[in-house]
């Protein structure tokens, strides 16, 4: 199992990407994207959390996008899908940019639910415009090598939460040394479970829609382009979870800087279009 799950300050890392880095306004976790005029989030642990809208059906993404195929495939057999909870409800809903990930600023956390509120299941869903752009970091920092890439976690019960689900990308490996590109791979897992390299056609530069749950059984991540599933949908297996554990819970997208020099932000990458779905706790 990764244990990656911490926060480290931002190396002295040059910036990488496209456009100008976001202007001076105070922000030390978000970005804001070069390529829009859009007011975007400010995106910090201080956000106030959104009241629940009531009690809805699950119905699945409201992007026009197909929903997962609910069988879920992993490297062991442990993961089952129980199925949908029966009363999810959208919780947050933040459309447009809200993170592009530069050394000044590479993630966006914020809590999705009322304080003492937990879950039953959880739903996280968002547009991230990848980039071909895996060289340039690479010689950012000689001394390491970005073997994986940050994309999103759902930590229980703040400050010192549980990892509920994480999700990241793994592109490259170091090879004697050297620093080279690998099998395109998505690794998925949370505080009990990882699964790790399977590989798939998820190759940088694309515009993805990312779908990570955690719910009774499993942790899962899917991940769509153009409207169709891209390779297999990846699960971990996780026991029931204790509300008490999922209280307060905290959503981050990105990751804070480089850690271990291995797992690094993605720079350069645009965050969108966020909803988080729950089978809300009182």
């Amino acid at each position: 199992m990764r244990h990656v799950f911490f926060n480290l300050s931002l190396s002295t890392l040059l910036a990488c990407g496209g456009g100008d880095p976001p202007g001076e306004d105070g922000s030390t976790t978000a970005g804001e994207p070069a390529t829009t005029d859009a007011a975007t989030a400010t995106g910090t642990t201080t956000d106030e959390p959104p009241g629940t809208t009531g009690t809805t059906t699950d119905v699945g993404p409201t992007t026009g996008l197909p929903w997962p195929d609910p069988t879920a495939t992993s490297g062991t057999d442990g993961p089952v899908d129980n199925g949908p909870c029966p009363n999810y409800a959208l919780v947050l809903d933040r459309p447009g940019p809200i993170l592009w990930a530069t050394t000044d600023g590479s993630v966006w956390e914020s809590a999705f639910l009322q304080p003492g509120q937990g879950f039953n299941c959880v739903r996280v869903e968002f547009d991230l415009q990848t980039l071909d752009n895996l060289d340039e970091i690479v010689a950012m920092d000689p001394e390491g090598c970005p073997e994986y890439f940050g994309i999103a976690s759902v930590f229980g019960t703040q400050p010192a939460g549980k990892v509920l689900a994480t999700a990241f990308y793994h592109p490259m490996d170091r090879v004697r040394g050297e620093c080279m590109l690998g099998a395109s791979r998505l690794e998925v897992g949370n505080h009990l479970a990882y699964t790790a390299d399977t590989a798939g056609p998820w190759a940088p530069g694309q515009v993805w829609h990312v779908i990570l749950e955690a719910k009774p059984w499993l942790t899962r991540v899917t991940v769509f382009s153009g409207g169709q599933q891209v390779g297999p949908t990846i699960a971990a297996a996780l026991d029931p979870l204790d509300v008490a554990v999922t209280r307060d819970p905290l959503i981050r997208l990105g990751l804070p800087g480089p850690v271990e020099d291995r797992f690094y932000p993605w720079y350069g990458a645009t965050w969108a279009n966020l909803q988080v779905w729950a089978d809300v706790v009182p």
